[in-house]
């Protein structure tokens, strides 16, 4: 018997995903036509649920629907898994050519048992501090005015300014300050060191490790709606505002308070 469930999300129906041994999780589903789904797909607007601000907190509605409705059910020694329809946890690294017809044959199903020792497998972490001199000028060019040797030091190259370039200057350093007491210059001092963070909001997990996760998480995203108003979430990197401030916390908090492992994952879009 598997000691994993995995939930796959996806924005649109691919009757693949029947195939793969995930489970479809809907994100954004008060807006699909819900006859074009199978009725086994979880759709992230059923029970308690936030799809509604799929616009803005992008994947994250559907981890919230997990939270609230399937996490008191699951056997809490299982693994749980998230990943999305182009993301997907391998068994190991691979360097054959893996494709739409061979992809089931290759999934993790079962998390192997020296695995036990760790909370959680995370995707390796992305390194920010090789962004290109051009694009800081670009992007970054109010932390060049405050720091210069962004331009020569690539240890400068942090978390945060990769936030400031992409997301907006200053709304990383803003909305950690509504983080807990417990959390707030931790973060700050992480974001602002460290030029690693694990992207795309995917993990495999233990039920009480995510319990704290989603807990701490969303109890600071609701917080920070407060100082970003809808109308001034525009553009890529704006729009999906706490979709990118969770994503970095989510880093933060298995750094601080998880014992962690980095797992194979693949890219592979089974769009096309």
């Amino acid at each position: 018997m598997s000691n994993l469930e995995t939930y796959c999300i996806t924005h649109s129906y691919l009757p693949i995903l029947d195939d793969l041994s995930v489970i479809p999780i809907v994100a954004g589903s008060h807006k699909i036509d819900k006859s074009r789904y199978p009725k086994h797909w979880i759709k992230d607007d059923e029970g308690v649920n936030i799809s509604k601000k799929n616009k803005h907190f992008g994947s994250l509605t559907s981890h919230y629907w997990f939270w609230k409705n399937r996490l008191k059910t699951v056997d809490k020694n299982k693994w749980i898994g998230f990943c999305h329809y182009r993301r997907y946890w391998l068994k190991e690294e691979k360097n054959s050519e893996i494709n739409k017809t061979n992809i089931k044959q290759y999934l993790l199903t079962n998390v192997p048992e020296e695995c036990n020792q760790y909370d959680a497998l995370l995707c390796n972490p992305l390194n920010v501090s090789g962004v290109k001199v051009s694009k800081i000028f670009k992007r970054g060019f109010k932390n060049i005015i405050h720091d210069p040797s962004i331009l020569f030091n690539k240890k400068k190259r942090t978390v945060k300014l990769h936030f400031d370039m992409f997301h907006g200057y200053g709304n990383l350093e803003k909305a950690a300050k509504l983080l807990n007491k417990e959390d707030k210059d931790d973060f700050i001092n992480w974001a602002s060191k460290d030029v690693e963070f694990y992207p795309l909001v995917i993990f495999v997990s233990k039920p009480e490790i995510m319990n704290r996760l989603y807990e701490k998480t969303f109890e600071w995203l609701f917080e920070c709606e407060k100082i970003f108003p809808k109308q001034s979430l525009v553009g890529y990197g704006g729009t999906r505002m706490f979709d990118f401030l969770g994503e970095r916390y989510f880093s933060f908090w298995f750094n601080k308070y998880a014992k962690i492992t980095t797992w194979p994952w693949l890219f592979l879009d089974i769009t096309k």
